[in-house]
């Protein structure tokens, strides 16, 4: 049984081996739509700048039966690239395999996984199961009842949410998933290139992005530099122009800084993520990792635990619950949920959270300049609240607010917040699930883009918070 796993930014076909998977083809999802023939993968990748009105980088992505705006006499859509690629890293399976399992990443459209399946098995390999990539990735051990996976594509990061179902047949589950468009390997690529090159101007007045040839020497040199800052500080840049060596000291930090703008926007994706009051388990790959500075970025995030997943952990993950994800060709689907076993964790419960010291206690909710007081008795907040013994009643014209959104309460020494709305209660820009602790300063939004109230403490001449 082979397993493919199609992150397009490093497909891989992998195969199962005794206890262990064997990786046995790994390439980029690039082409190069040359006249009499498809050209695939890293033999693309090394061409890229110097052939870019022939490159494709987004078929896997794109897959459809469209016409290409630049199609070639051998394709003429990208379901007709995918399948050149395909054919390069199954065709010499075709006698010698019981089917592959795909393991797919989020987003993919009904239509286009009916065409990936097409495309597939037209290489002579059947196809024998689908699970979602992430889901797959996260499967090779225990999980906690919440888990992020983050992973970058070619041209955007892709940010799934997993997590644990009970029931009758218990195991993790996607739940949602979000994607950052323009943040993928090669934009993040491509913003360090250019930094780089700028800084090759300065020094030495030689513009490596002049002209394709060198274009494609510096791009293709950037992931070793890259690999060279994970460990150092600095390290010093070598670059062949003619019979010149040009030579250019960068910094770690430096880099780190060019990419700052990608990074933000990982980070507001896993902090989007994230349920009010629960710490972060974070599962990442290893393009994630191997982008200088990136881990500790995600680092700042407030109880964020991270770990960094093999290579081919979606292909891994596929093979190791084959049981669960092969089908019959009758019965094929995408799979969401595998039988992952749960992680013995001690979860705090909103119900155990420790009271909160008296100084960081809110005492009153802050609304359009007036304060309402934050009691044993429940405040109950929303646009239909009249008649409820203590409530701050909304405008109803809101956009995202529901009729009793929420309530805030004081409880064994601490202010809790419990949503009951449709569209979310959100404290620092993260969800509430079910109820959580309030601390002063703590902005509280109600729904989307919904409104925002503060969480403030009244003192009294002596500086102590009034009840």
């Amino acid at each position: 049984m082979l397993a493919l796993e199609l992150i397009d930014a490093a497909l891989v076909v992998a195969r199962k081996h005794g206890d262990n998977v064997d990786v046995i083809a790994d390439a980029p999802g690039v082409a190069l739509l040359e006249d009499q023939t498809t050209v695939t993968g890293l033999d693309a990748l090394q061409r890229l700048r110097v052939k870019p009105l022939l490159a494709n980088t987004n078929f896997w992505r794109g897959l459809s039966t469209q016409p290409l705006t630049r199609p070639s006499r051998v394709a003429g859509t990208t379901a007709d690239v995918a399948f050149a690629q395909a054919e390069s890293l199954l065709g010499r399976f075709k006698q010698d395999n019981e089917g592959v399992l795909l393991a797919v990443p989020a987003g993919y459209s009904r239509e286009q996984l009916g065409l990936l399946l097409g495309v597939i098995n037209e290489t002579g390999v059947r196809v024998a199961g689908l699970v979602d990539a992430a889901l797959a990735a996260c499967s090779l051990e225990p999980a906690p009842a919440r888990v992020l996976h983050l992973d970058l594509e070619l041209h955007q990061a892709l940010l799934t949410v997993l997590e644990y179902s009970g029931g009758e047949y218990p195991g993790l589950k996607r739940s949602r998933y979000e994607i950052a468009l323009r943040h993928g390997l090669l934009g993040i690529h491509q913003t360090l290139a250019q930094f780089i090159a700028e800084n090759f101007v300065r020094k030495t007045r030689f513009d490596p992005l002049h002209e394709a040839a060198s274009e494609q020497r510096l791009v293709d040199q950037l992931p070793a530099w890259l690999g060279e800052l994970q460990q150092a500080e600095t390290i010093t840049l070598s670059f062949q122009f003619g019979d010149r060596e040009l030579q250019l000291e960068m910094e770690r930090a430096q880099l780190i800084a060019a990419a700052e703008p990608h990074y933000l926007e990982l980070l507001r994706l896993v902090q989007n993520a994230r349920v009010a009051g629960m710490p972060i388990e974070l599962r990442v790959s290893q393009r994630v990792a191997a982008l200088p500075g990136l881990l500790d970025r995600l680092r700042t995030l407030r109880d964020c635990t991270i770990q960094v997943l093999p290579p081919a952990a979606a292909a891994w993950g596929a093979l190791q619950h084959e049981a669960s994800v092969r089908r019959g060709p009758d019965a094929l689907a995408l799979i969401y949920q595998l039988p992952v076993p749960r992680a013995d964790t001690d979860e705090v419960q909103a119900s155990d959270v420790e009271a909160t010291p008296p100084q960081l206690r809110p005492t009153h909710v802050l609304f359009q300049g007036r304060a309402w007081s934050i009691t044993a008795q429940p405040l109950t907040i929303g646009w239909a609240v009249e008649g409820r013994p203590r409530a701050l009643t909304l405008p109803s014209a809101l956009p995202g607010i529901s009729r009793a959104h929420c309530t805030v309460v004081r409880r064994n020494g601490a202010v809790m917040v419990e949503d009951h709305s449709t569209y979310g209660s959100f404290v620092n820009d993260e969800k509430v699930s079910g109820r959580t602790a309030l601390t002063v300063g703590d902005r509280l939004r109600l729904g989307s883009p919904g409104i925002t109230l503060e969480l403030i403490q009244l003192v009294d001449d002596d500086g102590a918070p009034q009840d």
